[in-house]
C-alpha cells in the first residue's frame, strides 16, 4: 500500500510538472515566430534573417514586459502600467519589422496586427472569444 501511495504520488508530481512547463509555452521562441511568419508572409531567406535578429533584440524587454504584468495585482495601476510599456514595446518592434518587409507583405502584416490588438482590451488582457 505504501508503494502504491509513493507511485500515485510522483505520477501525480509528474503530470503538475509537465502541466506547469506548458503552461507559459504560449510566448513563441524568435525562431517559431518567424517561421510562422515565413509561411503567412512568404518571406524572403534576408527577411526572415533580418526579422529573427530584430525579435532576438527585442526578446529580454518583451520577457521583462510579460513579467512584470503578471507580477502586478489585477486591475491595479501596477498592471495597466505593464500593458501600456507592453503595448509600446510591441509597436516599436513592429516599427522596425514593417520597413524590412514589401507593400504587400506590409498590407499583411497591418492586418495581422490589427486582428491581434482587436483581440485584446483595453488593458492587455485578452477578451471574452467571440459567439460562433
Amino acid at each position: 500500500m505504501k508503494k502504491l501511495t509513493m507511485i500515485l504520488l510522483a505520477a501525480g508530481a509528474i503530470a503538475f510538472g509537465t502541466y506547469a512547463a506548458t503552461a507559459g509555452a504560449r510566448h513563441f521562441s524568435p525562431e517559431k515566430r518567424v517561421e510562422h511568419l515565413k509561411k503567412t508572409l512568404n518571406l524572403s531567406d534576408a527577411q526572415a534573417a533580418q526579422i529573427t535578429t530584430i525579435f532576438k533584440e527585442h526578446q529580454p524587454e518583451m520577457k521583462a514586459d510579460r513579467d512584470a504584468a503578471r507580477a502586478a495585482a489585477k486591475g491595479s495601476d501596477a498592471k495597466k502600467a505593464a500593458f501600456q510599456k507592453m503595448r509600446a514595446d510591441r509597436a516599436a518592434l513592429q516599427a522596425q519589422i514593417t520597413p524590412v518587409l514589401t507593400a504587400d507583405q506590409q498590407v499583411k502584416w497591418n492586418q495581422m496586427m490589427a486582428k491581434h490588438e482587436h483581440e485584446h482590451d483595453k488593458d492587455g488582457s485578452e477578451a471574452a472569444p467571440a459567439q460562433k
